[in-house]
């Protein structure tokens, strides 16, 4: 909340305006409300000529005139209301000039304090600080306050004003109504626009709390019949409810300061250290809550791509690129669209007839994708899994140039298996493809497994990962394989209760593409299994 623009054009000399017109008002009002010194003159000015017409042909009594008998003052009730009503419009709109100088005054400290010129996360830390106890004191409720005074003090005046005229004139007191009436109409209808037009920018103080009022009707109606058993169940259900947004709320400020410190970084090598420290972030003992995710993300994805877009202008030390490649990979798999996405990227090279060493095809993309089936998120580490097989397939099938001790040492750790038997597969024609695809599907299973409860993305990733073992066993010949390769092919039976559409509802079976027949049944075991059942 930028609150120096806020209040910037929030000046306490409009108020101040108006206070001077409500108080030239009152100057005229306020005498109704006392005894007028010329009521007495005119009093005894009307017993002197009384008494002179009563004695035309005789001289003047010598006896001293007397003041007449006077009845207790008693102003008029529309004196009474409209003094009432002005003196309130004016109180209220003096009120509104002092909170506007209390707010000026209040953001010029929250900006003073949250600009000093700190290391850029010690500024971020304390700009989240004074953000959360802005909203915990509710500064946005007192910000809405002044204008709602302010509208409330023009309609004390307007009121004000139609009844003093009605004891002057009806005819321009009507007109008057009916233009305040108006007013007053086109007022609510602004109030009530927002409720049903989400995207108007017309709207009113009175709006949040009329939009209040209409949400919290259901609950105080769930209140009232909280005994019976419904009701409380759908108590219960708004309380569950309410404490998991109350969790995911926790989690803002910690959230908010991240951002604020990658928007306070201009040099890229400031960025690429936040970077490289994200994925330390999210693990160990004192990880931050994986639901702060998805409001980080769209802020590191921008900065992911500018800083791997450096690496491919060929104007980088080579060390360089590969700290600033491994840096971005990082925090690239930290969170899920932006894997995904880069999933999508290196999938997209396979037709490609040659790929750039700094590219999505990097020796760094490959070892940090080796690294992340580690990681706790089983759709994650499936994805993983996927871009390993996907680089191994391709620096095979030469689409990708590489170091050969550098591919071999990652092998190993993607395999899992010693060097001579890679050695020996990478002399056989289609072997170490083989080795890759059986490693992708025997790893992807049991992660499978654990998304079973995740039906909206497992359909499509089943499809995705028969697609990927299709091109790599594409063209692939099964001849001859050793006793050590086959041995990693997994079993039909496993395939068909994981993959299989017999295991979805028979409502989703039509919308299904993965089968348990293709180039992929080439790591199933027994290899020939022909096209049973």
């Amino acid at each position: 909340m930028n609150l120096s623009i806020l209040y910037s054009r929030r000046d306490p000399g409009q108020t101040g305006l108006f206070s001077a017109t409500v108080a030239a008002f009152i100057l005229v009002s306020y005498q109704q409300l006392q005894p007028s010194p010329n009521d007495v003159t005119n009093q005894l000015l009307a017993q002197i000529s009384q008494q002179l017409s009563s004695f035309p042909n005789a001289a003047p009594p010598s006896a001293p005139l007397t003041f007449p008998s006077q009845t207790p003052f008693q102003p008029t009730s529309s004196a009474v209301r409209v003094n009432a009503l002005w003196f309130t419009s004016l109180a209220t709109s003096t009120a509104c000039a002092l909170w506007a100088t209390l707010m000026q005054q209040w953001t010029r400290r929250y900006v003073q304090v949250a600009d000093r010129p700190y290391y850029p996360p010690k500024r971020a830390q304390i700009r989240a600080f004074f953000a959360d106890g802005m909203e915990k004191f509710g500064l946005a409720a007192a910000i809405e306050v002044l204008p709602a005074l302010l509208h409330a003090s023009v309609l004390l005046f307007f009121i004000g004003l139609i009844d003093f005229l009605l004891s002057i004139n009806h005819t321009v007191a009507f007109i008057l109504l009916a233009l305040v009436s108006l007013a007053v109409l086109v007022y609510f209808l602004l109030t009530i626009m927002p409720l049903y037009y989400h995207n108007t920018p017309y709207q009113t103080p009175l709006s949040s709390l009329v939009w209040f009022i209409i949400e919290a009707a259901p609950l105080i109606k769930l209140w009232l019949l909280r005994r019976t058993d419904e009701m409380q169940k759908r108590l219960d259900k708004i309380k569950k409810g309410m404490r998991l947004a109350l969790e995911t709320k926790a989690n803002h400020p910690t959230a908010r300061a991240l951002q604020e410190t990658l928007m306070s970084l201009d040099e890229d090598h400031e960025l690429e250290e936040f970077l490289d420290g994200l994925p330390g972030l999210f693990h160990g003992s004192m990880a931050l809550p994986h639901g702060m995710k998805p409001d980080l993300e769209p802020s590191v994805g921008p900065v992911a791509d500018k800083l791997l877009a450096t690496c491919t202008t060929g104007l980088l030390p080579e060390g360089v690129k590969r700290q600033r490649l491994t840096a971005c990979l990082g925090a690239i798999w930290c969170f899920s669209n932006t894997s995904d996405r880069h999933l999508r990227a290196i999938w997209d090279q396979w037709t490609q007839s040659t790929n750039d060493p700094w590219g999505p095809l990097s020796t760094e993309t490959w070892a940090v994708a080796v690294k992340i089936p580690d990681d706790s998120d089983p759709l994650t580490a499936i994805r993983a899994h996927c871009v390993e097989a996907l680089i191994a397939a391709m620096w095979k099938n030469g689409r990708w140039q590489c170091l050969p001790s550098e591919a071999s040492s990652l092998l190993q750790l993607q395999l899992g298996a010693p060097s001579v038997a890679i050695d020996r597969w990478d002399e056989r024609e289609g072997h170490l493809q083989l080795a890759v695809a059986a490693n992708l599907l025997s790893k992807v299973i049991p992660l499978l497994r654990e998304l079973g409860t995740r039906p909206d993305i497992l359909l499509p990733l089943k499809t995705d990962i028969k697609a990927i073992l299709d091109m790599i066993c594409d063209e692939l010949v099964t001849s001859d394989v050793p006793d050590d390769l086959r041995s990693r092919f997994t079993n039909r039976s496993e395939v068909v209760k994981v993959f299989n559409i017999q295991g979805l509802p028979r409502s989703l079976r039509h919308r299904a593409a993965v089968d348990t027949y293709g180039p992929w049944t080439k790591i199933f075991t027994p290899v020939d299994i022909g096209r049973g059942n």
